[in-house]
């Protein structure tokens, strides 16, 4: 008896967790977790007759290879690649935002405020609460221990805390705790903790 209780709640616990993660989104997303991992997720259409799923995957795999040749450890793996109705999902894991940056090409850093201020990043902008008020960075990082999303792409953005402010606020808008819409390629700031 005590093993059925124990798996019916190892169940609802993987349920649970695998609700709040809320699987593979359905848009062009970037992802951070608690550890400053990266999670990109590439939603394109796939459509015309003449493209095939299996070349582009052995691409993709082929392209990470040569990529990840270059360290000791792969530090840029494929987490899902599927064709499903017409439509290409490709999710990539970055150990570190670093290496996305490095791998794309495109501004990414995760950080502390303190971090980013140390890579360059100008955080005087005029930053907003998700409540659209002015946001003061000195008051929201008292303990210092608030984080920044600093990214250059439009895209939905997901973090592992809840965001405190958002620059510029007319690129960047709130919609979730955790979860805001950059709607430009500018360089742009989600600040989390």
């Amino acid at each position: 008896m005590r093993k059925i209780i124990s798996f019916c709640l190892l169940m609802c616990s993987i349920l649970l967790f695998s609700g709040c993660l809320g699987g593979v989104p359905e848009e062009n997303t970037i992802s951070v977790d608690k550890r400053g991992r990266i999670t990109s997720t590439i939603v394109e259409e796939f459509d015309k007759d003449f493209y095939d799923a299996d070349e582009l995957e052995s691409e993709i795999d082929e392209e990470l290879s040569e990529y990840n040749k270059n360290f000791a450890a792969d530090h840029v793996r494929k987490e899902t690649f599927k064709v499903e109705d017409g439509v290409a999902t490709l999710q990539l894991v970055f150990d570190e935002s670093g290496y996305y940056a490095d791998y794309t090409g495109l501004t990414l850093f995760a950080g502390t405020l303190s971090e980013a201020e140390e890579e360059g990043y100008d955080l005087s902008g005029n930053f907003v609460e998700p409540n659209e008020n002015a946001a003061d960075l000195e008051v929201l990082n008292s303990d210092g221990s608030a984080h920044v999303l600093v990214l250059e792409e439009a895209v939905q953005v997901r973090v592992p805390g809840n965001i405190l402010a958002v620059c510029p606020e007319d690129n960047v808008t709130v919609t979730g705790n955790r979860e805001a819409s950059v709607a430009e390629p500018e360089l742009s700031y989600i600040i989390y903790k």
